[in-house]
């Protein structure tokens, strides 16, 4: 009998096929009963209502009230491709073939196949009207400010971590009533952007070069995924140009706020990185799980970026590589419009002007997001910190593994009554942990266990030879040669040097520093709405997505050469 994960959803028959894609970036690890009860949980519901808004959903597509867009399988997120197909089949111009591509990108899923009560009137005329709208906007939408305002409002509620147990526990378990609003904004400006990335996509493959695509959705700037690494550019200049600094940094970045605290030369830069903690401390790696590290709570994380950033010479400085986006956007449009007719074209301009607002708030939404799981992650962690104490657990975070409506109460009465659970969901954590998901799944059936998926483990890609020329998709335009810096994980950049190309299984918001130093960037799966793609548009980096197993085909060390907009990446003589 397979061991399955201590939460599971349940595959919707109606809608079988489920996919890694996208959700990987958003849920890279092992998902915790803590947030898919607070956080995932509210997310479908808050998806449900932004498909509806749009006219995506119809009354009937969803039997269940239970998790069937995001699905929790095998320990891991999915989210539910049958159905997000949908929305190419119902919004007027666009086609199933174009969700796969603008939010997955990668593999080879099932064909669609239309059934009885895919298409939908009512939904494509209300789709109409919501594409119509998008392409009329001239700034960034609403949805931005609705978000940051409801998010400034849970933070303002938050209780002292000194309060008692039950208010502290209060708060926590409130969070899944007040989350769905805003993860509603995000889907909105998420799926918008989709809807018109697609009609710019569309219009590079009627030119008869779909690579145009890179061009076309070039950087727009103030986009908030890229932010980050602007702001700690900043930081890192601070660090170069201040020896006293940079000697600590170069003794490591443990102890170093310890080190520098009370050094009169290191007030800039504490003044600069307290700055940089107090605007982005909500962002890290996995930073969609509540119990995950952020800059905040592991400051370690953000000074490793930092240090390999400092290396970098001016000329790395985001600003100086984005002088030309504009004129190179320009001339794709033009290489573009001939090749459309009346109506076409009009809805080409528009989306070529659109875009950008889109994007950014695409990119502002997920980050008030995110931001609004700050106080609630500060307050469990005072409850995990107070049931270490008690002697439930070692590690704070494990606490997690505890559901925080029925467990999470009686642990903080009785810590130790539930060390040995915590114990052995830990131990089941770290072996689901030290597997890969499959990229899809397609039944209830095929929901793995770690048994199947640790015996799928042993297979394996084969390192890439001189020569070897591995295929993906491109993502920012441009050639870039450097040697291959394979990084697991953005805590561990692994002596990144200015130059290299970072190799990056996925990444999401806590990778973006680590961009700046890098001649170019590769990652395993990735599509057009992906954070390496936006990120690498923004700072004007060659990017290739969907390479896969990049990081297992590419040896660390490599001379290899990325072609952005072909998506090739070709191994060099050493």
């Amino acid at each position: 009998m397979s061991t399955h994960w201590i939460v599971e959803g349940r595959i919707d028959p109606r809608w079988p096929i489920n996919t890694r894609g996208n959700i990987g970036e958003v849920f890279p690890e092992v998902l915790t009963p803590l947030t898919y009860k607070l956080a995932v949980i509210p997310a479908e519901q808050g998806w449900r209502d932004a498909f509806r808004r749009m006219g995506i959903l119809s009354p009937n597509d969803l039997g269940s009230t239970e998790p069937t867009i995001i699905g929790l399988y095998g320990g891991y997120g999915y989210l539910n491709l049958s159905y997000l197909r949908i929305v190419g089949v119902r919004a007027p111009g666009s086609n199933p073939e174009a969700i796969d591509l603008s939010l997955f990108g990668e593999g080879n899923p099932p064909p669609y196949s239309a059934r009885k009560g895919d298409k939908n009137l009512w939904c494509s005329a209300k789709m109409l009207k919501t594409v119509l709208s998008a392409l009329s906007i001239k700034q960034v939408p609403s949805h931005v400010a609705d978000s940051k305002q409801r998010a400034d409002e849970w933070t303002a509620r938050r209780p002292q971590l000194s309060a008692s147990n039950e208010v502290l526990l209060r708060y926590l378990q409130e969070y899944r009533n007040v989350f769905a609003p805003v993860f509603e904004n995000h889907m909105i400006t998420t799926f918008t952007a989709s809807i018109v990335g697609g009609l710019l996509s569309d219009g590079a493959t009627a030119a008869g070069d779909p690579t145009l695509v890179t061009d076309l959705m070039g950087a727009y700037g103030e986009v908030a995924s890229a932010q980050y690494a602007r702001q700690m550019w900043v930081v890192a200049k601070v660090v170069r140009d201040n020896p006293v600094v940079a000697a600590e940094f170069d003794r490591g970045v443990d102890g170093l706020l310890q080190r520098l605290d009370g050094v009169a030369d290191a007030t800039e830069f504490r003044t600069a990185f307290g700055g940089f903690i107090a605007e982005y401390g909500h962002r890290g790696p996995n930073d969609w799980e509540i119990s995950s590290r952020t800059w905040e709570n592991t400051p370690e994380m953000a000074l490793a970026a930092i240090d390999r950033m400092r290396l970098a010479e001016h000329d790395l400085d985001p600003s100086s590589r984005m002088h030309d986006v504009e004129r190179v956007r320009s001339e794709a449009v033009a290489k573009v419009l001939p090749h459309l007719n009346v109506m076409d074209k009009g809805n080409f301009k528009k989306a070529s002007k659109v875009m950008g607002y889109w994007f950014r708030g695409r990119e502002g939404t997920r980050d008030q997001a995110i931001r609004m799981h700050l106080p609630t992650r500060q307050v469990f962690f005072e409850l995990a910190r107070r049931i270490v104490e008690g002697g439930g657990c070692e590690d704070a975070r494990d606490v997690a593994l505890l559901d925080p409506f029925d467990e999470l109460p009686k642990a903080l009465v009785e810590p130790t009554g539930w060390s040995d659970v915590i114990r052995e969901r830990a131990e089941l954590r770290d072996r689901f942990a030290d597997v890969e998901p499959p990229f899809f799944i397609n039944s209830q059936a095929e929901v793995p266990g770690i048994e199947e998926m640790e015996a799928a483990r042993a297979q394996r890609f084969e390192t890439a030879t001189a020569g070897t020329v591995l295929r993906g998709a491109g993502g920012c335009s441009g050639v870039a040669r450097g040697r291959a810096r394979v990084v697991l994980d953005p805590a561990d950049p692994r002596g990144l040097e200015p130059g290299d190309v970072l190799v990056a299984p996925l990444t999401d918001p806590a990778w973006t520093p680590l961009f700046l130093p890098a001649a170019a960037v590769v990652v395993n799966v990735g599509a057009l709405m992906s954070h390496a793609i936006i990120v690498s548009r923004e700072l004007g980096i060659p990017c290739a997505v969907s390479v896969e197993g990049a990081t297992e085909r590419i040896a660390d060390g490599d001379m290899i050469e990325v072609d952005g907009s072909a998506g090739t990446v070709t191994i060099l003589p050493r």
